[in-house]
């Protein structure tokens, strides 16, 4: 089955590891030790050819957090869910399972999405890193 414009969903959070794991400098070797993973596993998630279940996640979480790319749980998944908004916005429909593509054609859609990810990954850690604004000082109550 084809459908015009889709992208899959499994590619879409395989991506943004991709770019979060760039980030860190570090290798899908590297990455995938630090969790005792075999390194195919992180590369079949990247490619969008494995889904990423909720073990992976949190394990993937655990290591962007302790290398400051995320602040917390759940931030992968906020970080794939704002790539999918943008996606919709820009005419890509999301969808969960794999289309059939013409063997080694890359896609539209594939290049779209990659410039997506780039971009909501890159403003999502300038925010992060952004200093906090300092709050207005309180009025002492009497």
């Amino acid at each position: 089955m084809s459908i015009p414009h889709a992208v899959d969903l499994s590619s879409i959070i395989g991506r943004v590891v991709a770019a979060l794991r760039q980030e860190q400098g570090a290798s899908q070797a590297a990455l995938s030790a630090r969790m005792s993973w075999d390194r195919s596993v992180l590369a079949r998630i990247e490619a969008g050819r494995n889904t990423a279940n909720i073990d992976n996640i949190f394990e993937l979480e655990e290591v962007f957090m302790a290398d400051g790319l995320i602040a917390g749980h759940g931030e992968l998944v906020e970080l794939t869910n704002r790539v999918v908004r943008e996606a919709k916005r820009r005419g890509l429909r999301p969808v969960v399972g794999r289309m059939e593509r013409p063997e080694g054609q890359q896609s539209v859609e594939t290049a779209t999405l990659d410039r997506i990810v780039a971009r909501i990954v890159d403003d999502w850690l300038v925010d992060l890193r952004a200093e906090p604004e300092s709050e207005p000082p309180r009025k002492r109550r009497r």
